[in-house]
């Protein structure tokens, strides 16, 4: 078998697209999701939604028009493979999986999976590594597959806060860890207001420098970003409209949100910014004192040249007990 290239400027095909759009209870994301679908799709494309939730995107189905698949438990990888492949053959122009979190925490998914081999095997230590062999794989197997469709597909996923002792506030995405980081484009939504992107936290997205102008901190989701990054993936410069104007931001929410995003220019930075602040929010800001200076210096050392980056790995305990 031969094999030719041709420069890439002379691809006008649209590239693989793939989002995944993190958010806690409440902020938004089933809204968000179907409004970068629409800008991706454009107005007149075909959108396909795959609801692992009972038929709560059909709470939207007089803002939005989509054709939905409700899928029951089990949820397997291979089933969302399979889904995704389907929306594809069908000639739908996006796919959102709301929410895909199922796939890891739903019953039959990665998690109960994992259970239920371990049961099997005994539900003794000695066997726990050996019980992720099978739920692993299938997992690997359908991401491999995911990133070789060529329907654009957002991944609307559940998040959660959780307290790493004595008192760091982590935001974790209810999923493999490693998977908002195998797709195009990865952020959060905030926490206290509906919709808005949240780049305060470095460790929580993931953009090329292009992705940057499109998806900027404090943006209010809409059909214009879905457009932009469809054009992008065309290979054409995208062009962002000028921002809406943001709902007031106020408390404690706004407040760590901005001591994050200082935090992430390092720790001067951040000291000069907190000595700047009157004496009462500089002193709520103590609550996390301990998160911001670790993302902090992080980026102290990203700038020193390592990235604060340690061994990757792929998220799966079963590998961590086994080694």
């Amino acid at each position: 078998m031969s094999f030719s290239y041709a420069p890439a400027t002379s691809f006008k095909e649209r590239a693989g697209l793939f989002v995944s759009l993190t958010g806690g209870t409440n902020s938004g994301k089933t809204f968000s999701a179907l409004r970068l679908a629409r800008g991706i799709a454009g107005p007149k494309g075909k959108v396909a939604v795959l609801d692992t939730e009972g038929g709560r995107t059909l709470h939207l189905k007089e803002a939005f028009e989509f054709d939905a698949n409700i899928m029951d438990p089990p949820f397997r990888p291979e089933r969302f493979e399979q889904a995704a492949k389907a929306a594809e053959e069908t000639g739908y122009d996006a796919l959102v999986i709301d929410s895909f979190s199922m796939e890891w925490v739903g019953l039959g998914g990665v998690l109960d999976w994992q259970a239920a081999e371990h049961k099997a095997m005994g539900g003794n230590d000695r066997t726990k590594g050996a019980s992720w062999i099978k739920p692993k794989m299938a997992h690997k197997a359908m991401v491999y597959s995911l990133l070789q469709r060529r329907i654009p597909i957002i991944f609307s996923i559940r998040g959660e806060e959780t307290f790493i002792p004595p008192n760091t506030k982590v935001f974790k995405s209810i999923t493999n860890k490693q998977f908002p980081f195998e797709v195009t484009v990865a952020f959060r939504l905030e926490s206290d207001r509906k919709g808005y992107i949240d780049l305060s936290d470095p460790k929580s997205w993931k953009m090329e420098g292009a992705h940057q102008e499109i998806f900027r901190h404090g943006d209010l989701i809409s059909e214009d970003h879905g457009e932009a990054l469809a054009a992008w993936a065309r290979g054409e410069r995208p062009q962002m409209k000028a921002p809406q104007p943001a709902a007031p931001r106020r408390g404690k929410d706004a407040l760590f949100a901005d001591a994050r995003l200082k935090a992430e220019e390092g720790s001067h930075a951040l000291a000069a910014w907190k000595a700047e602040l009157p004496e009462r929010p500089r002193q709520v800001v103590e609550e996390i004192a301990t998160e911001l200076d670790e993302i902090a210096k992080a980026a102290d050392a990203r700038d020193a040249g390592d990235y604060g980056m340690g061994e990757p790995d792929d998220g799966f305990p079963g590998d961590r007990e086994a080694a």
